[in-house]
């Protein structure tokens, strides 16, 4: 096989040049191309419009040359290659079957390590020779044929072609036939699949959904013929006349009292890009003259990822005339949170993909949780779609997520049946998963740029995000601080996994919750102080937790929450009480009389020994008179008395006098030792009276 280098271009010249030179080697090597030696691979990338639109033209050209080398330095030296467009290949290589597998596995691993922070993943066509009497533009056909069937797959990169294949596609040949006379003849009917609030049953919703009664083959299935049209175009007619049907039932509903709840029509990539899309829509709707309110425009996250720019013009428009906006099939395709930052929706509809049947997949479930959670922040109400079983519905509704669509509460239905379901159903609205108090900007908090997330990351102590729903608390977010107060041994990681009220005991518990239900009541700060057990092999930490709500949705309420570790003040409470204790102790056996006087104040704060026996109150004001007036001092050394605290607030140490006190005039030894402040002036005295 001959080696001809032509640099790729879109050249009809050249691309004729490629076809004349690859037809020249077939023909010299005919038993061989019988044989399977030779292989044509058709190479493209998955949304490769998204990689110019997020990194730029000149990353997605470095990109482009990247790829090409690698086809180069993969594939025999002597293969021709051959570019269609901006990311497309086509490549002649003399390779059977399980030669070509081989190097196609080896090109798909140098893909995947292109160092870009996205997902590139390359879809493969491939056509292994096996007949002499097909045309090279037949051969590359085939290729482009078998690349087809897995177009926009994240799974499946690569496929062979199967004369199967092309008689299914001659099938697709057939459906766009017929089509256009399917539409003028009404064979298309709209179908309508309820939507539930699992958690009260009532019906808050429905989605619009086409199906194909055929005259002879019967109902034809939309995974059938819906990538056709998409394909050829007629899928903005069909959303259209799915648009005007759904208007005329919501009409009629009107028109017989029948309550309506509010009916989501799907639109597709290709409607995004039709001149003049969203006043054709409002033509129709003023038409019937159905209200806004009523209907919902759901974007497929496809749409999304292939340019966000139009999308966000015509959800500007959308929003600009009333319309609720949908994402639909969150999850399906990798640019899920790119796609939240930066559209304006309003309702996410959830892909079920993330759980597997029974429910059980772990890594599913997590990220479901975090995406309804991640909702809630953003305001978005959230939609499950394909949920078929009641316990993933309850699952569903565990994690914050009561709206449901699926056939375990309905599958599609015909119009008749929904006019039926509405007229016998309650009803309600949907709402969003998450009201976030706007005084606190609590969203902020997710952005890092944010002025919140620098305070919070930087300028105030222990911080932390809490989600509390029925009596567990997960912790969402913390700050460097937070590890800094309860434990630097700690992880981040740790932390954010450990479920807060575990490591309370039941008293501890019942004290941090009831703060914050008092917090939820009040909408004010409130705080508790608990003690914590992060670490069996260590001792607990007293934690004083100061918590002001900042969100909250039907069944969960999240709390930003500062914390101090004031254990070391804890434990030196304890100590100073235990020697309180022993002193008291002591005091009794000695029977001694203790105070302190607070000089500038004049107050007396006595012992409970002065509490018990002489009916002192806590404090005693305007000492030394007032113990006077009280008959504690006899009146003939009242003022030799006053003439003692005279010599405390002159600022003597230390003073010693006996003098007889109580109405029996027993005899005292009373004792004054002074403290000053840092300028020497006298501020307390303690004093003791023991009797002689």
């Amino acid at each position: 096989m001959e080696e001809l280098k032509i640099p790729e271009s879109n050249n009809i010249k050249e691309f004729a040049i490629f076809k004349e030179t690859i037809a020249r080697i077939i023909n010299g090597d005919l038993d061989s191309v019988k044989q399977g030696a030779y292989s044509f691979v058709y190479f493209d990338i998955l949304h490769f419009k998204a990689i110019n639109d997020i990194f730029t033209p000149v990353q997605g050209d470095k990109f482009l040359e990247y790829m090409q080398n690698s086809i180069r330095q993969i594939f025999p030296s002597t293969s021709l290659l051959h570019r269609f467009g901006s990311d497309r290949f086509i490549l002649f290589t003399n390779c059977n079957k399980v030669e070509i597998e081989k190097l196609i596995k080896k090109y798909l691993k140098r893909i995947a390590d292109y160092k870009l922070s996205y997902e590139i993943v390359s879809n493969i066509g491939i056509y292994i020779t096996n007949r002499a009497d097909i045309t090279v533009d037949g051969m590359i056909d085939r290729a482009i044929i078998a690349h087809s069937f897995i177009k926009g797959s994240y799974s499946k990169k690569y496929n062979f072609y199967e004369t199967s294949q092309r008689m299914q596609l001659l099938g697709e040949q057939e459906i766009t036939g017929r089509m256009a006379e399917a539409l003028a003849s009404r064979e298309f009917v709209v179908y309508f699949q309820p939507q539930f609030d699992h958690s009260n049953g009532s019906l808050v919703g429905a989605e619009a959904l086409v199906r194909w009664i055929h005259p002879k083959r019967g109902l034809i299935p939309p995974n059938v013929f819906i990538p056709v049209f998409e394909k050829n175009g007629f899928i903005t007619k069909l959303d259209f006349y799915v648009f005007e049907e759904t208007c005329k039932f919501i009409k009629q509903c009107e028109e017989k009292n029948i309550p309506i709840v509010p009916i989501s029509i799907n639109i597709c990539r290709n409607d995004i890009y039709q001149e003049g899309f969203v006043e054709s829509l409002e033509k129709i709707r003023e038409k019937y003259e159905v209200p806004v309110k009523l209907l919902r425009i759901e974007i497929t996250e496809y749409a999304v990822v292939d340019g966000i720019k139009k999308v966000n013009e015509i959800i500007s428009k959308l929003h600009s005339c009333g319309y609720i906006v949908e994402m639909d099939d969150f999850g399906s395709a990798y640019s899920s949170l790119n796609a939240l930052k930066n559209i304006n929706l309003d309702i996410l509809k959830l892909d079920m993909k993330f759980l597997s049947d029974d429910g059980n997949n772990q890594n599913g479930a997590v990220i479901l949780s975090s995406v309804v959670r991640m909702a809630k922040w953003l305001g978005f109400p959230v939609i499950a779609e394909g949920v078929e079983q009641k316990k993933q519905a309850d699952y569903l509704l565990s994690i914050g997520c009561s709206y449901i669509q699926g056939y375990f509460y309905a599958k599609p239905m015909p119009a008749d049946d929904f006019e039926k379901l509405l007229s016998s159903t309650s009803q309600s609205s949907t709402k969003p998963s998450m009201f976030v108090i706007n005084s606190m900007k609590a969203g902020d908090f997710w952005n890092p740029d944010s002025l919140e997330t620098l305070i919070f990351s930087n300028y105030v102590g222990g911080a932390a995000i809490l989600d509390y729903r029925k009596g567990k608390v997960e912790v969402l977010r913390i700050n460097r601080k937070y590890i800094q107060e309860i434990d630097q041994s700690l992880t981040e990681k740790k932390v954010l996994q450990t479920e807060l009220t575990s490591l309370l005991d039941e008293e501890n518990k019942q004290k941090f919750i009831e703060m914050l239900e008092k917090a939820i009541a009040s909408d004010q700060e409130e705080e508790c102080e608990t003690w914590r057990l992060y670490d069996k092999t260590k001792k607990p930490l007293c934690i004083r937790s100061t918590v002001r709500l900042i969100g909250k949705s039907v069944d969960s309420y999240l709390f930003y929450v500062m914390i101090r570790n004031i254990t070391p003040e804890k434990e030196a409470l304890q100590e100073m009480l235990h020697r309180e204790r022993l002193f008291r102790a002591a005091a009794e056996q000695l029977k001694i009389f203790y105070w302190e006087y607070d000089i500038k104040t004049k107050r007396m704060y006595p012992c409970f020994r002065c509490i018990q026996e002489l009916h002192f109150p806590p404090v005693l004001e305007n000492y030394p008179t007032s113990a006077i007036e009280r008959g504690f001092l006899p009146i003939d050394v009242a003022d030799f008395y006053k003439e003692v605290h005279q010599r405390l607030e002159d600022g003597e140490h230390y003073i010693e006098i006996d003098i007889p006190l109580t109405e029996k005039r027993e005899l005292y030894r009373l004792r004054y030792t002074t403290e000053f402040d840092k300028n020497g002036k006298p501020v307390k005295a303690y004093g003791t009276a023991i009797k002689i």
